[in-house]
């Protein structure tokens, strides 16, 4: 048995609109790299449609969701695992201090590092969002049996460790 995609997966033809009059569509089956850009493109602004009326954007979103896992943690930290610059976590730490959502604290071994743990106005608003957001979760899986989503899941988290790129090792 072959081992190429299209014994793999579903071919996928990717159908752009043309850039001008005459162009022809691209047709053929898709890199999975292109589908999880997509994906994660269709994700991202999911996402912001459902925590903005929460008055959050999307990366606010995802601090709240890492401090909630763990709360405790630097700029530094969160900016890390966010995906983020520290300068861009800087803005948004600000923007979520001044919302109520979080607090930081002096460390008590270093004079320079504030650690931002969750409000309880924060944990509510996190727990209403997270809501909303599993809601657009299961719009998104709905075709996909439980076996399905577990090897979803499991392909995915596997492939951000193949490529160094967090999630270690329980």
């Amino acid at each position: 048995m072959s081992n190429k995609p299209s014994d793999t997966y579903e071919t996928i033809s990717v159908m752009s609109e043309p850039a001008f009059a005459g162009e022809r569509e691209e047709v053929g089956e898709a890199r999975i790299s292109y589908v999880i850009a997509r994906l994660e493109r269709a994700v991202r602004a999911a996402i912001n449609e459902r925590v903005s009326p929460y008055g959050l954007t999307t990366l606010q979103y995802t601090t709240l969701s890492v401090l909630g896992r763990r709360g405790g943690l630097s700029n530094a930290q969160l900016a890390r695992r966010s995906y983020m610059t520290p300068q861009s976590m800087s803005e948004v730490i600000e923007a979520l201090e001044k919302k109520g959502l979080i607090k930081r604290d002096q460390h008590p071994n270093h004079r320079r590092v504030f650690p931002a743990t969750l409000t309880a106005t924060g944990l509510k608003v996190l727990e209403a969002c997270d809501e909303a957001v599993g809601t657009m979760e299961e719009d998104m899986l709905r075709e996909l049996d439980q076996d399905e989503r577990d090897a979803l899941y499991h392909g995915l988290v596997a492939s951000v460790r193949a490529l160094h790129a967090g999630l270690p090792e329980a």
